[in-house]
C-alpha cells in the first residue's frame, strides 16, 4: 500500500503507526525534519507538509526552538479504546474465538454510498465476523473496507489478528465516529446469534477515515444481556477532558 501513497503520506502513516501502536507515547520527541528527512530521502518541504497536517490533526505539537512531540491527547486512539469484543470476552472469564461467515468484493449499495462516500456500484470489501464466548455466540461484525486503502484485507487471517487490530496495525487512521443504538435483528442475525426475534440488540456503528476518506464502516450487533459499552474520563485542570478509557 505504501507505494500508492505520496511522500509525505508515507511520513504521516510512519508517525501515527509509531504512536497508536505505543512505540511513541505522549510526550515522545518525534524525530527532526532532517532525520525524517534523511530517513525518507526527501525534501524537507515534503517532511513539513506532513508534520504540518499532523499538527492541524492533534497527533504532535511542535515548539520552536525544542522539537516536535507527541500531543498528550490523541482523538482518534482515545476514540478507539472502546475495548474490541476479546477483551470484553476475556473480563468474563471466557475463551475468544470467532467464525467467518462471509469474506467477500461486493458493490456499494444505497447504504454504503451514503455511509462510505462511495459511487454507485464500486467495488469494496465484505465481511461477516461471529464472535464466540466459549461455545456461545457473543457478537456479530459486519464490517465494509475501503479496498484502496486497504488493498489486503481479505488476505488477513481472522482466527490470529481481529480485523480492529490489523487496521489499526497498517492503516493511518485520522479520524473515527461512533453511534450506539437500541435495534431489533433481522432473521440472519437472529439465527447467527441464537437469539429470538424479540430480543433487545445493541448496535455499534463505527466509521474511521484516514483523512477525507472512510476506511471503514462496521455494525457490530449484541444482544443487550450480555454486551455493554462504558466510558471513563479524566479531566484536567481547565476542566477539558484528556483522556477516556473503558
Amino acid at each position: 500500500m505504501s507505494e500508492m501513497l505520496p511522500n509525505y503520506m508515507k511520513i504521516k502513516k510512519f508517525i501515527i503507526q509509531n504512536i497508536q501502536s505505543g512505540n511513541w507515547k505522549p510526550g515522545y520527541k518525534v524525530p527532526s525534519e532532517n532525520e525524517l528527512g534523511k530517513l525518507f530521502n526527501v525534501s524537507r518541504m515534503t517532511v513539513n507538509k506532513a508534520l504540518r497536517e499532523l499538527t492541524s490533526e492533534g497527533m504532535i505539537l511542535r515548539i520552536q526552538g525544542k522539537g516536535t512531540f507527541v500531543a498528550e491527547e490523541n482523538n482518534v486512539s482515545e476514540m478507539l479504546e472502546i475495548k474490541g469484543v476479546v477483551n470484553e470476552v476475556e473480563r468474563l472469564g471466557k475463551k475468544h474465538h470467532l467464525e467467518v461467515i462471509k469474506k467477500e468484493k461486493i458493490k456499494a449499495n444505497k447504504e454504503l454510498i451514503r455511509w462510505m462516500g462511495l459511487k454507485e456500484n464500486e467495488e469494496l470489501f465484505h465481511v461477516l465476523l461471529l464472535h464466540f464466548a466459549d461455545s456461545e455466540p457473543f457478537q456479530l461484525e459486519d464490517r465494509f473496507v475501503n479496498k484502496n486503502i486497504v488493498p489486503d484485507f481479505l488476505n488477513v487471517d481472522f482466527n490470529n489478528e481481529t480485523a480492529h487490530r490489523y487496521l489499526m496495525r497498517t492503516t493511518p487512521l485520522t479520524e473515527a465516529e461512533h453511534i450506539v443504538e437500541s435495534v431489533l435483528a433481522n432473521k440472519e442475525q437472529v439465527k447467527l446469534l441464537q437469539i429470538t426475534e424479540t430480543t433487545p440488540c445493541l448496535q455499534l456503528k463505527r466509521r474511521t477515515w484516514l483523512n477525507n476518506e472512510v476506511v471503514t464502516y462496521v455494525k457490530f450487533i449484541s444482544s443487550g444481556k450480555k454486551y455493554k459499552i462504558g466510558t471513563r474520563f479524566k479531566y484536567s485542570n481547565t476542566g477539558v477532558a484528556m483522556r477516556k478509557t473503558v
